[in-house]
């Protein structure tokens, strides 16, 4: 996880995220996931070409990587701490708190051919 650059003075806090500094890729997307269920799962797929940055802009979220060297979880619950989500890394979306909001900067386009939601067919890719 990054911990991103944060100015704090008595008007409140401004973080920053610079493409190419902060993360290794443009931006052609922007989404967030908000208003998840409690006990909702989102994720469960990877991308061939696509790099993400994951923010938890407000509560929490349980974020599972998985790639051809090791499975990692984290907990996303800082506003000043991104993570880095490369291509052919399998995630997993967990345990989102109630006020979660999870913004996520992508490097492309939606592109639905190039997901990948067979976790079996993601361990033959990556092995």
């Amino acid at each position: 996880m990054d911990h991103l650059i944060t100015h704090t003075d008595a008007r409140g806090s401004l973080t920053i995220v610079e493409a190419q500094k902060d993360f290794p890729f443009s931006v052609d997307r922007v989404y967030w996931l908000h208003s998840v269920p409690e006990g909702a799962e989102r994720g469960y797929h990877a991308s061939r070409t696509c790099y993400e940055y994951l923010v938890a802009m407000s509560g929490s979220v349980e974020i599972v990587l998985e790639d051809k060297e090791r499975r990692q979880t984290y907990l996303l619950c800082k506003k000043d701490e991104g993570l880095i989500v490369p291509p052919y890394t399998w995630i997993e979306l967990k345990k989102f708190s109630p006020d979660a909001v999870l913004l996520v900067l992508a490097s492309d386009g939606y592109q639905p051919e190039s997901y990948i939601n067979d976790y079996d067919e993601f361990l033959k890719e990556i092995l």
